[in-house]
C-alpha cells in the first residue's frame, strides 16, 4: 500500500499491527558499515579499549542475529549500572564497527518512535573471523541477503522468549533452528530448547514463533502434521510451542492443530503475556480447554 506524502491526517488506512509482528515495517536508517583495518582493531583489543564483554556481547549477537538495547543491557550489564552503561557501552561498540544499528518505523503511524535492533558489524566480522575462527557466511555483514523487518522481528521476539526463559526457569540448552527429518520431510523450527523441572526431569520443546508473513497459515498446517508424525515417532513426550503476537493468533492456530490431532502436544505463547511486566514467565504457557485459555505454572 501506498499512501499520499500530501495527506497529513494520522489515518493512514492502514490497521494497527503489534510491536513485532508489523507485515508493513520498514528500515528507516541503517548505519553504514565501518572500514576500519583488523589490525587497528586488533590493537584496540590488546590495549583494553574493547572489552571481554564487548567479545561476548558479539559472540552472542552472532548466534542470535538482532537484539535490542533493552536485551542487550538486561543480559550483560548488572543493575545497578544498567540502562545508562549500556547505552554508553553500545555507541563505542557501533564507533568501532562491531555492531550497527537499525532504526525501523512502519507505515502505519510513521511518527511513532520504535527501539533500534542491533547487528553484527563488519569489525566485528573480523574479529570473530580472524580471532576466533568462526565462520560467517550469510552472516557476515558485507555479504548479506535483503532481510525485511519482519524476519528480524522473529529473532527479536524469540530472544526476548529466551532471555525470560534464561532468568526465569531453569534452562538447560537452547539452540537455534534444529534441523528435523522424518522420511523424506524435513522441518526447521525456530528453536529446541530444554528446560529442567523442580523435581529434577527435562522437558523438551520445539519453538516457532510465527509472524504475519505469506502464507504462514498453510506453513502452521504442514508443521501440525509433521510433528504429529515426528513426536509419535521420533521423540514422544516432547512439546511444540508456538509463539504468536496475539491471543486472537493463537486461537486460529489452535484450530489448525485440533483439526490435524495435534492439539494436545502443543503449548501456546503469545507477545502480549511475553511482554506483560507483571507475568512470570513461569506462567506465560497455555492451552486451550472448550474455548478457554489454560495456563500452567512451570515453577
Amino acid at each position: 500500500m501506498e499512501v499520499s506524502p500530501i495527506i497529513k491526517s494520522q489515518y493512514t488506512g492502514i490497521k494497527e499491527r503489534p510491536l513485532l509482528d508489523d507485515p508493513h515495517a520498514y528500515i528507516q536508517n541503517l548505519d553504514p558499515l565501518t572500514k576500519h583495518d583488523y589490525s587497528y582493531i586488533l590493537k584496540k583489543i590488546e590495549q583494553g579499549w574493547i572489552t571481554e564483554r564487548d567479545l561476548e556481547i558479539l559472540k552472542f549477537i552472532f548466534v542470535h542475529r538482532w537484539l535490542t538495547l533493552s536485551q542487550i543491557s538486561r543480559i550483560f550489564f548488572p543493575d545497578v549500572e544498567r540502562e545508562a552503561t549500556a547505552r554508553n557501552r553500545v555507541k563505542k561498540l557501533i564507533k568501532h564497527g562491531l555492531v550497527r544499528r537499525i532504526q525501523w518505523t512502519s507505515y502505519f503511524n510513521p511518527q511513532e518512535n520504535r527501539p533500534s535492533c542491533y547487528e553484527l558489524g563488519s569489525s566485528g566480522a573480523d574479529i570473530l573471523k580472524y580471532k576466533f575462527g568462526f565462520f560467517l557466511g550469510s552472516r557476515d555483514p558485507r555479504a548479506k541477503k535483503e532481510t525485511t523487518m519482519l524476519y528480524r522481528m522473529r529473532y527479536i521476539a524469540t530472544n526476548e522468549f529466551y532471555i525470560k526463559l534464561q532468568q526465569g526457569l531453569e534452562l538447560i540448552h537452547f539452540e537455534f533452528h534444529p534441523s528435523l527429518s522424518l522420511e523424506d520431510e524435513k522441518q526447521v523450527p525456530t528453536a529446541r530448547y530444554i528446560l529442567k523441572t523442580p523435581k529434577g526431569k527435562d522437558l523438551n520443546f520445539y519453538f516457532i514463533c510465527h509472524r504475519d508473513d505469506d502464507n504462514w497459515l498453510k506453513t502452521v498446517r504442514y508443521q501440525a502434521a509433521f510433528y504429529k508424525q515426528y513426536f509419535k515417532l521420533e521423540e514422544p513426550g516432547s512439546v511444540l510451542v508456538m509463539m504468536l503476537s496475539t491471543f486472537q493468533k493463537a486461537e486460529i492456530v489452535h484450530k489448525i492443530l485440533e483439526q490435524e490431532g495435534m492439539a494436545n502436544h502443543a503449548w501456546f505463547v503469545t507477545d502480549e503475556d511475553l511482554y506483560n511486566n507483571q507475568m512470570h514467565i513461569s506462567q506465560s504457557f497455555f492451552i486451550f480447554h472448550e474455548g478457554r485459555r489454560v495456563y500452567y505454572d512451570l515453577r
